[in-house]
């Protein structure tokens, strides 16, 4: 069934008070925070607590999305697949889905798709330096959800590659180590 992006999640923007510049206080998502469709805590701001924080923090099958960035990056994705004690900042939008409707991981994988990557980039506002998507707009992209039945069976085959992929991406660290480690060997 299709639906406007709007009507299967909240679209908020996120905190934009001051960030710190020593690494003390809440950690805070910014553009750089997502990076590869994952989120990387090194990359997180900081910033004063502040009394509505609550409301800020990211909680597990969020997603945040990329709205303000060059054209290339509008449009990237990180899905909140654990706890990271992250609350969301400026310049990404978070989408919560209904998950009545609407499988968190697998809203992920369809924001992921060629066709909504290129959508997002020729319905962007285009400015010399950066482009940006705002909330209305992106609450009115059609989106295709199967049913939750479905939906559920697309996700398992996922997370399965994506374990798969990881696991092979170990193996391959280990082997790299394992060569590096020989090299120096041989040459003492």
């Amino acid at each position: 069934m299709n639906y406007k992006l709007g009507e299967i999640c909240e679209i908020r923007s996120g905190y934009s008070g001051n960030q710190l510049t020593l690494k003390d206080g809440l950690k805070v998502s910014r553009i750089e925070t997502i990076s590869g469709h994952k989120v990387n805590m090194e990359r997180a701001g900081y910033v004063a607590p502040f009394e509505s924080s609550g409301n800020y923090r990211l909680q597990i099958g969020d997603i945040l999305f990329s709205n303000i960035n060059s054209v290339e990056y509008i449009g990237n994705t990180a899905f909140i697949d654990k706890d990271y004690n992250l609350y969301h900042g400026m310049n990404l939008l978070r989408l919560i889905p209904n998950k009545e409707v609407v499988m968190p991981f697998y809203l992920y994988l369809v924001l992921n798709t060629n066709r909504l990557l290129n959508h997002f980039k020729t319905v962007c506002n285009k400015a010399v330096s950066q482009a940006s998507i705002n909330q209305t707009e992106l609450g009115k992209t059609i989106v295709r959800i199967p049913d939750l039945m479905n939906q559920k069976r697309i996700c398992e085959l996922f997370q399965t590659l994506y374990t798969k992929l990881e696991a092979e991406r170990y193996f391959i660290s280990l082997l790299q180590n394992q060569k590096q480690h020989l090299l120096r060997q041989m040459f003492i």
